[in-house]
């Protein structure tokens, strides 16, 4: 197998051998030692004493499924390896352009811009579409950007996604998502959030957290999360809900690519009998409680922005939708407080409204 990959990367430029070339032999090791010890075991079942023999082998049995295990944990690996070369080499002549795109100035004017023409909707809650969020260059390389989907698939189907910045990826995806969080979202989109959702914001602020007085968003200062890239496929469906509540706004970015559907996208509902979520993980609503109010479509370059306060939202992908390879992207953040505003504000509560806010915030 490592033989296999050895040989594909002697078609490959020298640069992208060279960020590989670590990997590829962590990989010669892990393989040896699992060869080493299937030796092992071999040798002891030809040394088996009649009296023992069942129990022992029932041991080895299991042992045999762990390294089966790491067999395929390393065939994975092996095949993400390979793709993030490809990727390398497919992109490296485009890096010299990424200074270009990633100019502040430029970035955070066509933001405010885009931000500035979009409208704030109540209905079923404070919500906003913006579409061209990004200028065109760096939406473009973005999308580019996004790592290859080998790399998705060492989680389950629902669970498909990847936190920001990539702790592996190719080197352009890994610069260019950089930069998205470290400085898009951080310093020109948040600000726009907090902006255009000032005055719901405030209200329900004010109404959670009464101590933090008139102004709650003057005494507090708001963070933006790294977030995550979500790759969802057929059969994918989130029910209704509302994400984790210390996470004030949820910002959600299409990443359409050329070619991909409008449809399934992000439907808004509004919650009959709605009640405020008790604890902080995410809140699931029973479906037939929910009516659709908005369907928000999958436009290339467009964000939604909500508030987590009332209501759901929810997506569904169809078992048969085309292609039968569909690959749906999207960059989810979400803007809130840091540990110790967290902390301070949580010290604000009566003893009766603190369960509401406590608990542990779990990942969907």
């Amino acid at each position: 197998m490592i033989q296999r990959f050895v040989e594909a990367l002697s078609v490959l430029r020298p640069r992208a051998v060279a960020r590989t070339h670590k990997g590829v032999d962590d990989l010669r090791v892990e393989l040896a030692q699992v060869r080493n010890e299937l030796q092992g075991i071999s040798g002891s079942i030809r040394d088996l004493r009649q009296d023992e023999g069942f129990a022992f082998l029932r041991e080895q049995r299991a042992l045999l499924d762990e390294i089966r295990a790491d067999v395929k944990r390393i065939e994975m690996r092996e095949t993400q390896l390979r793709a993030i070369a490809l990727r390398d080499v497919e992109l490296e002549d485009r890096e010299a352009s990424l200074a270009r795109l990633m100019c502040d100035d430029e970035v955070r004017s066509h933001v405010w811009r885009q931000f500035e023409a979009a409208t704030l909707r109540t209905d079923p809650f404070p919500h906003l579409v913006v579409d061209r969020v990004l200028p065109d260059g760096l939406y473009d390389a973005v999308v580019s950007g996004i790592p290859p989907v080998e790399l998705f698939f060492d989680r389950r189907p629902n669970k498909r996604q990847l936190t920001v910045p990539f702790k592996l990826a190719p080197a352009y995806g890994r610069r260019v998502w950089n930069y998205m969080a470290r400085v898009v979202v951080p310093q020109m989109i948040m600000p726009e959030m907090i902006r255009k959702f000032r005055e719901p914001l405030s209200d329900w602020l004010r109404q959670n957290f009464p101590a933090l007085g008139d102004s709650p968003l003057d005494r507090l200062r708001m963070t933006a999360s790294d977030g995550r890239i979500l790759l969802r496929t057929r059969g994918y469906v989130i029910p209704p809900h509302r994400d984790p509540k210390w996470g004030f706004l949820t910002g959600l970015l299409y990443l359409a690519r050329p070619g991909d559907s409008e449809t399934w996208g992000t439907q808004l509902y509004a919650v009959d009998e709605d009640r405020e979520a008790r604890g902080v993980a995410p809140y699931w609503i029973d479906g037939k409680k929910c009516r659709q109010v908005v369907d928000v479509t999958f436009v290339p370059n467009r964000i939604l922005i909500f508030i987590n306060s009332a209501g759901a939202h929810g997506a569904t992908i169809p078992d048969d939708a085309e292609p039968e390879a569909l690959e749906r992207y999207a960059y989810q953040f979400r803007i809130g407080l840091g540990e110790e505003a967290t902390n301070w504000v949580l010290d604000t509560l009566s003893p009766e409204r603190r369960p509401f806010w406590m608990g542990k915030t779990t990942d969907y």
